[in-house]
């Protein structure tokens, strides 16, 4: 008896093989959407500096799907005297320089503002976040609103009052600090309220 054939002996995983081929493409899309699509904002709406520009996205809590919208102007880039919300003088580590992202923004009290992202860009597209805490820094929680009127928080835990206290104006000013190596100018901030939505302003 001839024994059978390459072919002929794997012609079911032959048969297999473009569904798998297909499976596995579609797998590879989703993984690209969840940590690349999604990993930060990139569907952005553009502004320049001294301009308002208008942002309209959604955000997600127990209720469902919460569209907002903000209205948003960068004031000035600046270095920084004090942290955002803080009174005492900034004193950054060697190499490091302290910069403040002047903001003024205006929304209805009651639309939850506090989950915003908020990050500096230089020329080549390098990224400097708005962090709350560090070693040599601590501010405000949020970078996008007033410390110490945040407006309501998203309604994420049953149990949990998503009022924060005090009424937050329908105008407001915010003055969040990033720290970012000494030499390096910011042209663009970038706001977001969870990606891929985001809100990119020239800060030139």
């Amino acid at each position: 008896m001839t024994p059978a054939g390459w072919w002929r002996r794997n012609r079911w995983g032959l048969v297999a093989l473009p569904v798998a081929m297909a499976a596995a493409l579609a797998a590879s899309s989703y993984r690209v959407e969840t940590y690349w699509w999604l990993e930060k904002p990139r569907d952005l709406v553009h502004g320049e500096r001294g301009e308002w520009v208008t942002f309209t996205a959604s955000q997600y809590d127990r209720g469902g799907d919460r569209p907002f919208t903000v209205r948003v102007r960068l004031d000035d880039v600046r270095p920084a005297e004090a942290a955002f919300g803080e009174d005492d003088p900034l004193e950054p580590p060697a190499g490091v320089q302290a910069v403040a992202v002047d903001l003024t923004l205006a929304a209805p009290p009651d639309v939850p503002l506090t989950g915003c992202d908020l990050v500096v860009r230089d020329a080549s597209g390098t990224e400097y976040a708005y962090q709350s805490t560090s070693p040599s820094i601590s501010q405000a929680t949020s970078p996008c609103v007033p410390p110490d009127a945040r407006g309501p928080d998203l309604d994420l835990f049953e149990g949990i009052d998503p009022d924060t206290g005090p009424r937050r104006p329908d105008e407001w000013t915010v003055s969040p600090v990033v720290l970012l190596p000494d030499g390096v100018e910011v042209a663009e901030v970038v706001l977001s309220w969870g990606p891929p939505d985001g809100l990119l302003i020239s800060a030139d």
